[in-house]
């Protein structure tokens, strides 16, 4: 109950700060109808499309609401709670706020909790706005796409978490997070299928995406909600989600830790 009442209190902080810019959120809404329009028109080019290697892209409009809408969480990932961080020390309560009796990954949990919450309502967006406009129909298990979600999401949060490491200490944006949340934008499968880095760029590119954490999270999500697949049929990326977040978590948490010690010790908190 105490963790829960300290997130509670982040996230309505947060939404406090949201909701005194309603312009900008009708604007974002506004900007997802834009994009789903956008790519339904798109999707006509490729109407017939048969070619059995592709089956989650036999209705590339599907694939790519999916894909977008997975993207928010990438991105949100990534980023989240750097940005969170930068945030505070830009306006000088950071120090008071690791000062507090408050656990690392309490902090590391509500300072991102707000931008999870966003990100779930405008991902849904996307794939209410296709089934509602466009008649974009999924098929298979909700409950098991959410968990591939969330696990996808606990993975990319890990990465976050090493990004926000290094602002704290270097008072600078992670430059390999942009990296890994680019690179997965491209090489994850959101916008075409992984197979083709492979047939177009030989197998050197093509094990980037191997080696993604969002490749795997992505791929069994469209396996269940556009192929219908169950969990028996998606459980390899599932076990490999899995196998990252045991091997990140731990050390993410304690890469942070060590860099709020050495802010501390270094009196630096409320330098940016």
């Amino acid at each position: 109950m105490v963790l829960l009442s300290r997130i509670w209190a982040f996230v309505a902080r947060d939404w406090l700060v949201t909701v005194s810019y309603r312009m900008q959120f009708f604007l974002r809404v506004l900007s997802v109808l834009i994009a789903v329009t956008t790519l339904f028109f798109i999707s006509k080019i490729f109407v017939g499309f048969t070619d059995v290697r592709f089956a989650e892209w036999r209705d590339p409009l599907a694939a790519w609401l999916t894909g977008l809408a997975v993207l928010n969480y990438f991105m949100t990932g990534f980023s989240s709670l750097a940005n969170a961080i930068r945030q505070e020390q830009m306006q000088g309560t950071l120090e008071s706020v690791l000062m507090t009796p408050i656990s690392v990954p309490t902090v590391v949990v509500a300072s991102s909790a707000w931008d999870f919450v966003e990100a779930t309502f405008f991902s849904l967006l996307y794939l209410i706005f296709g089934w509602l406009f466009f008649d974009v129909h999924y098929r298979g298990s909700a409950l098991l796409a959410l968990v591939f979600l969330l696990l996808t999401t606990l993975v990319l949060s890990c990465l976050g978490i090493l990004s926000a490491s290094f602002a704290m200490v270097f008072k600078r944006g992670d430059p390999f997070g942009i990296l890994l949340g680019t690179g997965s934008a491209l090489f994850s499968g959101v916008f075409f299928p992984t197979q083709l880095i492979n047939q177009h760029a030989g197998s050197g590119v093509a094990s980037i995406s191997k080696i993604l954490p969002p490749t795997y999270g992505l791929d069994g999500i469209r396996r269940v909600l556009i192929e219908g697949q169950g969990f028996s049929q998606v459980h390899e990326p599932f076990v490999t989600l899995l196998a990252f977040l045991a091997v990140l978590l731990p050390f993410s948490l304690w890469v942070f830790g060590r860099a709020v010690r050495r802010a501390k010790r270094e009196g630096s908190l409320i330098q940016y």
